[in-house]
């Protein structure tokens, strides 16, 4: 069963968060607050992240994490909920979402994409894995992770950026390697945004640099049902960035989803 933490309000709607690449449960810490009082808040560890179990396949697909998530939430007795994925989270989000959607009642892509990697950016995966390998996780992390930020936000969250690239030097690095490969393996899921009958909530940055603003714009149209959110000078850490609005947008959909059912 993966690592997770769970405010245990039983008798709420529950709310599950994962988190994205070189990061864990942590990534949630501040954020959740706001949705403690009113909803059930479970933030987890994806395999080999954080405090879960190292990951055990030679080279595992998102698929498999989305097997996991599932076996660690029914294990809850959690039989509905709403799952909501920051970056490689969104991934797993969706990958859990073409095999369980009966689980939920929404989905979120927290700066993140149904799209597949092209070519171009599947290389980049492979390399990656071979530079982490080669050279270790902080050499790795210390200048990806201040890039995830919109330039603006940089300086002001220097604590927050060290505070992740140090929590990422603890992982494994067979992880971030197996991991980054994982993502260039995955399947595109854009077909599957128009199937699903759940709402879909987007939380867009402009200045992302890892989605891009006109990657986002071409597949917000595809879901039946979705809920965007795009902001101004914010990247990839909107949860940091922006943490008011999105946490507000967050809560809005939740309103949603839960009085839907």
């Amino acid at each position: 069963m993966l690592s997770y933490t769970d405010n245990k309000a039983i008798d709420k709607p529950a709310l599950v968060l994962i988190h994205g690449f070189c990061e864990t449960k942590t990534i949630w810490k501040d954020f959740i607050q706001v949705f403690t009082p009113y909803y059930r808040v479970i933030c987890i560890d994806l395999p080999g992240c954080g405090e879960s179990d190292a990951i055990q396949q030679e080279q595992p697909l998102l698929s498999d994490f989305a097997d996991e998530i599932h076996q660690t939430l029914q294990n809850l007795s959690i039989p509905k909920f709403t799952l909501v994925g920051h970056s490689l989270g969104g991934y797993v989000t969706l990958a859990y979402a073409k095999k369980y959607e009966s689980s939920l009642n929404g989905i979120g892509l927290f700066h993140s994409t149904a799209f597949e990697d092209d070519e171009a950016k599947k290389e980049v995966r492979k390399k990656a894995a071979d530079f982490v390998r080669d050279n270790g996780i902080r050499t790795f992390v210390a200048p990806m992770i201040g890039n995830l930020f919109a330039e603006k936000h940089r300086e002001n969250h220097r604590p927050i950026i060290q505070e992740i690239i140090d929590t990422a030097c603890h992982e494994k690095v067979e992880t971030i390697a197996k991991i980054s490969l994982a993502m260039g393996l995955r399947e595109d899921s854009s077909a599957l945004l128009g199937q699903l009958e759940i709402p879909v909530l987007y939380i867009i940055g402009k200045k992302d640099n890892a989605v891009p603003l006109r990657k986002s714009i071409e597949e917000i149209h595809l879901p039946k049902n979705a809920h965007i959110f795009i902001k101004d000078d914010v990247g990839h850490m909107g949860m940091f960035e922006a943490t008011l609005e999105t946490q507000q947008v967050l809560l809005n959909f939740l309103t949603h989803v839960n009085n839907m059912n």
